[in-house]
């Protein structure tokens, strides 16, 4: 499964490259921040063969927003929206048999008021908090914070691969991730500072889009990377994730034992049979209406058909041809013949 993260700077008049990015990358589902549209709702975007859709929430003054594109082959494992507010939203989605909790997030820039920045954590606090165990819980977005190059202090959730100087933002990025047992999945993979930095500008290169999931899954993020270049949006660079989901372990299905009818093939089996029935005639006298005189009947003959032809004990090693004989072979015979004239 391949997850994005991209703050694309604005949706309008972006969709069509944005979702042929998107096709051309193979992305699953897409984080996207900084959407600025307005109220919350779903269409689709792309053409066939490479629809998506995208999932959005906006606000009034439209500087904000978030939203998640998700390729039309899983669309139909979405579970449900939520849409928290114009900075959080969450989707659940079936991925191999597994409930995924995937979040999009867009954290206040450094400058903003201190109440908006408590705001947003103690939402996210909660939304995290509340998530079943069990169900997988996968974090992507722009959080504005810089979490830095070492792992100082938060060994078990900064892998010591980072890019920059921490500052506060990124020190509350990574008390979250202890206190909610995440990880922030860009730190585990070594990789130049040209594919650490998520921002770039004539004055300035930052890491401040990250990719975090539980610990415990930690070892299902096989990679990210980010990839620069992309015309559309210029400053902000796309970040990919590739997730090996594998599959729930398999049920083993309970063995019922079948009647081995086929023996009655067999002119002594089949004569054991008859005598059998024959000697086991007039069961049905005392039953009323047809039903039960079915029911009696057939209970007779399965019983009868276990005592002379048995059951299987097992699940069957190699492919059953118990049906084939000398006739079956004669037409198969017959029908290539008549193929090759």
């Amino acid at each position: 499964m391949r997850m994005t993260i991209w703050n694309i700077g604005i949706m309008s008049r972006r969709s069509g490259e944005v979702v042929e990015v998107m096709s051309r990358r193979g992305v699953d589902v897409c984080c996207v921040q900084e959407t600025r549209w307005k109220g919350g709702s779903a269409r689709w975007m792309g053409m066939h063969g490479s629809m998506y859709k995208f999932f959005w929430q906006g606000c009034e003054d439209e500087n904000t927003g978030v939203g998640m594109l998700v390729a039309e082959k899983w669309v139909d494992q979405v579970v449900s929206v939520t849409r928290v507010n114009e900075r959080v939203m969450v989707m659940k989605l079936v991925v191999c048999r597994r409930l995924f909790n995937i979040i999009s997030v867009y954290a206040p820039q450094v400058g903003r008021s201190t109440e908006d920045k408590e705001e947003f954590w103690d939402k996210l606090y909660e939304l995290v908090n509340g998530i079943p165990t069990g169900e997988a819980v996968v974090l992507g977005g722009d959080m504005n914070g810089h979490v830095g190059q070492h792992a100082t202090g938060y060994e078990g959730v900064h892998g010591g691969m980072g890019f920059g100087t921490r500052n506060a933002e990124g020190e509350t990025i990574l008390e979250f991730g202890d206190a909610m047992g995440m990880v922030v999945c860009n730190m585990f993979f070594r990789k130049a500072d040209n594919h650490l930095v998520t921002f770039k500008s004539e004055r300035s290169r930052s890491q401040i889009d990250y990719v975090m999931v539980s610990s415990v899954d930690r070892d299902m993020v096989k990679n990210v990377k980010v990839v620069a270049g992309e015309e559309c949006v210029s400053q902000q660079r796309l970040v990919i994730a590739d997730l090996l989901v594998r599959g729930g372990r398999k049920v083993r299905k309970k063995f019922v034992p079948k009647l081995k009818v086929w023996e009655l093939k067999k002119g002594t089996v089949k004569e054991k049979f008859s005598e059998c029935i024959r000697n086991r005639a007039g069961v049905t006298d005392g039953a009323e209406g047809a039903n039960e005189r079915w029911e009696a009947m057939k209970k007779e003959w399965l019983e009868v058909t276990e005592q002379v032809c048995g059951g299987t004990k097992g699940p069957a090693r190699h492919k059953e041809r118990w049906w084939w004989n000398d006739e079956a072979a004669r037409v198969v015979e017959e029908k290539q013949a008549c193929f090759k004239a």
